[in-house]
């Protein structure tokens, strides 16, 4: 898996790529391996193979800035850092059109983050809500074919009794899950490329031809 970075530094968003086992949650550290010593069958997460093979075949992308959103009624407004670097970083998709058709009356706004990264993988990836953080947020699944340069972008669904989301530095955005059966590796690419190259970012309406990976298991 390679990644680039349009506007952040490498030597700075290398350090919210994470790695099995640096990304598995903190709090892990604190829990037993068993809820009850006497009891072999009292098995916590810490000993759930199920939690431990998505860590360990899945890359954590920290959140490079402090990100600090308040609502107000329809209204939003997004500080990301203290400078022009995470201008931008913040936008909002047309939910109303999309909750029209199946509103189950929680959320209030989608929220889409880029931070100018992108990925390239010959395997498919998929972007997982990092559940086990506990965080005060969720995020959108997806599946990404990233055989050439892809944004690495993703969006979060804000819940209507939210007034005012803070995320701090280093917390855990998603997951990055690889198809691939081997040792995850991130080769982070200082070399640009020239996005007018890659037909998909440039010339299309749609590019979902392009991407759509389709039906790939053997069931």
């Amino acid at each position: 898996m390679e990644i680039r970075s349009k506007k952040i530094p490498l030597e700075i968003i290398k350090n919210h790529f994470l790695t099995y086992p640096k990304n598995v949650p903190n709090y892990f550290k604190n829990i037993p391996v068993l809820f009850e010593k006497n009891n072999p069958l009292s098995k916590t997460p810490k000993a759930c193979s199920g939690v431990l093979n998505l860590y360990a075949r899945s890359v954590s992308f920290t959140s490079p800035f402090d990100i600090q959103i308040n609502f107000s009624g329809d209204k939003w407004k997004a500080f990301v850092g203290a400078g022009d670097l995470g201008q931008k970083t913040v936008t909002d998709v047309p939910y109303e059109q999309l909750f029209k058709y199946k509103d189950n009356g929680k959320y209030k706004a989608i929220l889409k983050f880029n931070f100018g990264v992108t990925v390239q993988s010959k395997y498919p990836i998929h972007l997982n809500n990092p559940w086990w953080e506990l965080n005060d947020f969720e995020i959108v699944p997806g599946v990404l074919n990233c055989k050439n340069p892809l944004e690495l972008n993703f969006f979060m669904p804000i819940e209507k009794h939210v007034e005012t989301l803070n995320i701090t530095q280093g917390t855990t955005l998603y997951l990055i899950t690889s198809e691939n059966n081997d040792k995850l590796k991130i080769n982070f690419n200082t070399k640009p490329f020239n996005e007018n190259l890659i037909n998909g970012l440039q010339y299309k309406f749609s590019t979902l031809k392009d991407k759509f990976l389709g039906r790939k298991f053997n069931v």
